[in-house]
């Protein structure tokens, strides 16, 4: 077998700012030379960070032989030397730990305050740091717990070929990459050797939203990839998700690139559940013409079952789109309730890249790769014994046909209204099917609202408006599902809580929506544990906190962990579908601080 060896040695002088590769360094007990002795703090001392501020991974660092030079886009590049810090004593924090560190050079303090938008400080631990942690033993410089993080290159290739996207080493700002090991050998591990060092392995590392900056751009990924899929197999009981391994230095010395790692101490590997979806081949075995440049996509498994799904969840899909690999979230308009096929209907977008190559290539015969169908907005078990209220608009459409057939096939069409917006009559989607219902069914209401209605249309025009949602016997007493475009669920929702529905009544497709629609901005009342501060209906609510010095637990902040999750008390806020938010937190009145944006004046408790 090919022995473990260190194949890259990185430093990060500045905490969450760019790094720099080395082909050797000094370990000691604070961790390697240069590393993480630098740090940005607001005015009152608090840790300035990649996980709110991404863009600082773009700023490049050097060492030099008397200081440091910065260098980020459109700015001149910063040079600092030791000589020239105020070495001022200030008290900062980072996480839970509050200790003594040095300030720099005001002309510091203003470049990265440019480039932060906001006030900060460049601070120094100076020669040896203050700060001792009693889980490793001795002190530590400004990294988040630990002085040093070592991941294997066969940990990385395990990663890429489960997501959907390609990840680089660099996302995870680790010390030490590892090659000639097998994915995750490094779990194993409880002492090791490299060169004249010795190191020891004292816990899992916890991952959080900054594996989601895009180390290019300086951006968070929208999809929240690596950490969705380290969620679905590194992840424990707590929500935690785990990548790579935190280490201790036990014994000083030089250590550098090519150097073997040397086993010293063998630990039993944490367990983690794989609860990734698996894929299967779908063969498209019908196009169905739904509505004008609306098409259903009937799929059948190449080998296999059908996976069990809920109306209304939905089907990640991936496939090849001019020679590049792409994933997408369409949600199922067929019902378990018939087995055999799966059916995704798609409707032409303007922009929408995957949508209009489905409808102008997909074929019968064609395939595509399919995980299991999930997602929380679906029928609950007793949705059938409340009267329902299904409203949609465009392709919003698709679960509500979903639910409506698993209803019709179950004979629970009881108290049904089925509210549908589109444009004109050539886009009303299985309109023979839902006239159908209609007339087999009493308990079934179908409405249509048409925005570009023809002269003799007799139904309902326009968007949806109050006047529509009055022909919705009770509304106040049913259980309301509603899909669409933003603005369409962000007015259904201000309609439907002014009419008297309760919160937990109210379920909406958020499924990829991990922002809130344009709207305009809108002072709110915070109150966060008895502490009231002026916030908007723009940021999230942990932005809100953090920025007027309140602090709400948190972890991951990307909504799967759970660590911040809060009770809402009095108002509504808009929070969108993630891993650690279930249907019974949400009716119980919880919510993500991490992702969830008020709409209204708030009130939570934690």
């Amino acid at each position: 077998m090919t022995s473990a060896t260190i194949a890259q040695i990185n430093i990060y002088p500045v905490k969450s700012v760019g790094g720099i590769s080395v082909s050797q360094s000094w370990a000691d007990t604070e961790g390697l030379a240069f590393d993480r002795r630098f740090m940005l703090a607001f005015t009152d001392g608090g840790m300035v960070t990649a996980r709110k501020f991404p863009q600082m991974v773009k700023v490049r660092s050097a060492v030099m032989p008397d200081g440091l030079v910065f260098q980020a886009q459109d700015c001149e590049p910063l040079r600092i030397r030791y000589q020239d810090f105020s070495m001022e004593e200030v008290s900062t924090t980072v996480w839970k730990d509050t200790f003594a560190a040095y300030t720099t050079t005001n002309e510091a303090n203003d470049w990265f305050s440019h480039i932060i938008g906001r006030p900060v400080k460049l601070l120094f631990t100076g020669e040896h740091s203050h700060r001792y942690r009693e889980s490793v033993g001795n002190t530590v410089g400004f990294a988040d717990g630990y002085p040093l993080l070592v991941i294997s290159q066969g940990s990385l290739d395990e990663l890429n070929r489960r997501s959907p996207e390609h990840h680089l080493m660099e996302q995870f700002r680790t010390n030490l990459v590892v090659s000639g090991t097998e994915p995750f050998a490094e779990d194993s591990w409880k002492r090791i050797r490299i060169g004249e060092a010795e190191f020891e392995i004292v816990k899992p590392c916890s991952r959080c939203i900054l594996t989601t900056v895009d180390v290019k751009t300086g951006q968070l990924k929208p999809t929240k990839e690596p950490l969705k899929t380290l969620s679905q197999f590194r992840s424990d009981a707590s929500g935690d998700t785990f990548f790579g391994q935190n280490l201790a230095v036990r014994k000083a010395g030089m250590i550098q690139a090519g150097d073997v790692v040397e086993v010293l101490e063998y630990k039993e590997k944490e367990h983690y559940p794989d609860n990734q979806p698996k894929r299967q081949t779908m063969t498209c075995v019908e196009r169905e013409e739904i509505a004008r440049d609306f098409v259903t996509f009937w799929l059948e498994p190449q080998h296999g079952q059908i996976p069990v799904y809920q109306p209304g969840q939905h089907l990640p899909i991936e496939l090849i789109v001019d020679g590049e690999e792409v994933a997408r979230h369409y949600t199922l308009s067929s019902s378990p309730s018939r087995p055999g096929r799966l059916a995704i209907s798609v409707k032409r977008m303007s922009g929408g890249q995957v949508s209009n190559w489905l409808l102008d290539n997909f074929q019968i015969g064609d395939v595509l790769q399919a995980l299991d169908p999930n997602g929380q907005f679906h029928l609950q078990s007793d949705s059938s014994h409340h009267p329902l209220l299904l409203l949609s608009a465009g392709s919003g459409v698709t679960p509500m046909l979903s639910m409506l057939r698993y209803l019709a096939d179950h004979q629970q069409v009881n108290d049904v209204v089925f509210y549908h917006q589109c444009r004109s009559v050539d886009d009303i989607p299985c309109r023979e099917e839902l006239e159908q219902l209609n007339s087999q069914y009493s308990g079934l209401k179908v409405i249509i609202s048409l925005t570009q209605p023809p002269i003799d249309w007799f139904g309902l025009k326009g968007r949806f408006s109050l006047s529509h949602l009055r022909q919705v016997k009770d509304v106040e007493r049913r259980q309301v599902f509603v899909c669409g475009p933003d603005g369409f669920m962000q007015k259904a929702r201000n309609l439907l809580m002014k009419a008297g529905l309760p919160a937990n009544y109210y379920h909406q497709e958020a499924f990829g929506a991990q922002k809130v629609a344009e709207r305009p901005h809108q002072t709110v009342t915070l109150t966060i544990n008895g502490q009231t501060i002026t916030g908007n209906n723009q940021q999230t609510l942990l932005e809100q906190a953090e920025d007027q010095g309140i602090a709400i637990s948190n972890s991951c902040r990307a909504g799967l962990c759970g660590s911040c999750r809060v009770k809402v008390t009095q108002g509504q806020v808009s929070q969108p579908d993630v891993p650690a938010l279930g249907d019974k937190d949400r009716q119980a009145g919880m919510a993500l601080a991490c992702c969830c944006v008020p709409d209204t004046d708030l009130e939570v408790s934690y």
